[in-house]
């Protein structure tokens, strides 16, 4: 019989099915056989069972391996790193690595290189790895949970009250596409001390993609913006030929962002039509954050004219509450991504310079991409693990201090780099 290791989740099915077939009249052997085992492994993972449940299904092995040099140390350490981690300051292995020598000076004579791995080896034993931040602030996590806490029981009972139109309430946000989605990992010979990687020409050009989206899952038309001049020759002749023109509502700005003037054309060309599809006379509700094109005099003054209502989503809160944000960016900038990988294996990976995607196939990929999301993870955007904007989803029972202890950050949209509205404010 041919030797085969087993991780711990499948010797624990093994024992399962070993079980089954017991039940069915096999004998010991038989079953073991049958699973293609022998009997002494079935007695050996039956005796160790309670241990390999409290274990990491895809570990080979119950055993913890050498005790760590720096278990000492283990509580103190694991406890800092925590508390840094719970005030949402980075922690790394060096920082880690000097906290160990301050609190005990034979850990700070050793080599660099053995304090790393002795460091690494404690957080490993520990369940403690390094991890991308995906949401970013400059205010402690528990504060901004409990600012989104409080944000969601003022709108609640507004958004839940009986007879409101769910078509009508509405989230709009702007999220940046690239022209160029180079990742920043490749696979590669072991051992290669330099890793080259192709970029594309002008590879950070991008276009800023208008996205909203209604409580009862119904998507608005998107908005896409280009670099050029307003009224030049892409604005009047290269966008309205392209065939997605019915699809998207295109227009170009200098720096292919949202300012006061494409918020108006947004409101005439994506939001009006909306409104008097789905709207039937009912009140509508525009959640937006607190972008300066958003709230400016003239889109308050163009929103009132429609009998739209304009309500602010804290800063700092939108990883959080902003339904674009929480479940609807990632999954639409995946499909995106996946279009531009399908556009590169079609390109000629011989050709001199690579060049960048062009307007037309950018169009596509975002009118495709938006028109095969589903409309249940637009609902489900609204109805975030504790955050969720219907009282009927909220457990009364629980207090705040429960649903904060659920957040998981990592849900926020896949975080470019921040809040990129945000930091555009901080460019103005």
């Amino acid at each position: 019989m041919t030797r085969k290791r087993y991780n711990i989740g499948q010797k624990l099915k093994l024992l399962d099915e070993f079980e089954t077939l017991r039940q069915q009249g096999y004998s010991r052997r038989k079953a073991a056989a049958s699973l293609g085992v022998q009997p002494i492994q079935i007695r050996k993972w039956t005796h160790n069972r309670p241990v390999m449940q409290q274990c990491p299904r895809k570990k080979k092995s119950i055993c913890k391996g050498r005790l760590s040099a720096l278990k000492h140390l283990e509580q103190p350490l694991i406890g800092w790193c925590l508390d840094q981690r719970a005030e949402g300051i980075p922690v790394t292995y060096a920082l880690l690595q000097i906290r160990a020598g301050q609190l005990d000076e034979e850990f700070r004579q050793r080599p660099e290189k053995s304090q790393y791995h002795m460091i690494r080896a404690l957080c490993r034993a520990n369940e403690i790895v390094l991890r991308c931040v995906t949401h970013q602030s400059q205010r402690r996590p528990q504060d901004v949970a409990d600012e989104a806490l409080e944000f969601l029981v003022v709108e609640r009972p507004i958004v839940g009250a009986p007879g409101v139109n769910l078509d009508v309430v509405l989230n709009m946000d702007q999220t940046p596409v690239f022209l160029s989605m180079q990742p920043k990992r490749t696979l590669n010979l072991r051992g290669e001390t330099t890793v080259n990687g192709r970029n594309t020409s002008n590879s950070t050009n991008r276009v800023t993609a208008s996205l909203a989206v209604s409580a009862s899952g119904l998507k608005l038309k998107p908005m896409l913006i280009f670099k050029g001049t307003p009224n030049g020759h892409i604005a009047r002749r290269e966008l309205p030929a392209l065939p997605q023109r019915n699809e998207l509502v295109m227009v170009c700005q200098e720096a292919a962002w949202q300012d006061d003037n494409n918020m108006a054309k947004w409101i005439d060309l994506c939001l009006v039509p909306y409104l008097q599809e789905y709207g039937q006379g009912a009140a509508a509700i525009l959640y937006l954050d607190a972008f300066t094109a958003h709230f400016s005099a003239s889109t308050k003054a163009k929103l009132q004219t429609q009998g739209v209502q304009l309500r602010a989503i804290p800063p700092g809160c939108t990883g959080l509450v902003q339904p674009i944000d929480v479940g609807v960016g990632k999954p639409f900038k995946d499909r995106v991504r996946q279009k531009w990988i399908e556009w590169m294996m079609r390109q000629d990976a011989e050709a001199p310079v690579m060049t960048n995607a062009s307007r037309a196939d950018c169009a596509a990929w975002v009118a495709e991409s938006w028109r095969n999301l589903p409309q249940s993870i637009l609902k489900n955007s609204w109805r975030k693990s504790g955050f969720s904007w219907f009282p009927a989803d909220v457990d009364d029972s629980e207090d705040a201090d429960a649903e904060i202890a659920d957040v998981d950050f990592a849900d926020a949209e896949d975080a470019e780099v921040a809040d990129v509205p945000d930091v555009a404010v901080a460019a103005e």
